[in-house]
């Protein structure tokens, strides 16, 4: 399978397979949710710590456009801030790093992006292009879910599933997905027995409730 970062899961997970787009219960939060997973990229990547909340750059050097955005605004900061703080900061950035997210996949040739017009107004809108792929990265998240995550990767992206209101995506069933929901909430919840999935959970925990508290504020007002 195509090797995609987590932000371009996320963002692949939320498009209506059919009608192409976002789908509805991720429309308002999918935008956050990719800037979230790219902070949690970074802290993968050893170029950021996430300490009491706030982010610590640690190196900002990257060949990568998106990584390179974000660590040269964070390295701007004369000090640590908030996580909130910088979801803010990058709010007016949002649609350029979606557009980059949208250009990296399409590149992959995973989706494809099409025109739309109406009136004067156009705009592009993402469709699955590889749906055989999109299927295969469903039942993985599906069985990361319904057993348990064997890795920080695989934590990072299941901490971003309700977030980004993915779970009627995963689980068309009810009931299977009112299971899931329950599963979900005791991975993040429950204390682990492994140190290092404990501070995982801890930093995925850290930045999935400042994107969702900053996303419901900035949706409140508009």
């Amino acid at each position: 399978m195509e090797s995609l970062t987590l932000s371009q899961k996320i963002y692949l997970l939320g498009i209506h397979p059919k009608k192409g787009g976002i789908i509805s219960p991720a429309y308002t939060a999918m935008d956050y949710c990719i800037l979230g997973a790219l902070f949690l990229e970074l802290y993968q990547l050893k170029k950021i710590k996430i300490i009491n909340k706030r982010i610590v750059l640690i190196d900002g050097k990257t060949d990568n456009e998106l990584y390179r955005f974000i660590l040269e605004k964070i390295g701007r900061s004369e000090k640590s801030r908030r996580i909130s703080h910088w979801v803010n900061k990058f709010y007016f950035s949002l649609k350029y790093i979606r557009s980059v997210t949208q250009h990296q996949l399409a590149q992959k040739k995973i989706i494809v992006m099409e025109q739309k017009r109406f009136l004067f107004f156009t705009w592009n809108t993402p469709y699955i292009y590889d749906k055989q792929f999109v299927t295969k990265l469903l039942t993985e998240v599906e069985k990361q879910i319904l057993q348990n995550p064997s890795s920080e990767t695989e934590i990072f992206l299941l901490s971003f599933v309700k977030p980004a209101g993915l779970m009627r995506r995963i689980f068309p069933e009810r009931e299977k997905r009112r299971q899931a929901g329950k599963r979900l909430t005791r991975l993040m919840n429950t204390n682990p027995v492994s140190i290092a999935v404990a501070d995982s959970i801890a930093v995925a925990k850290a930045v999935t409730q400042s994107i969702s508290t900053v996303s419901a504020s900035h949706n409140s007002v508009t």
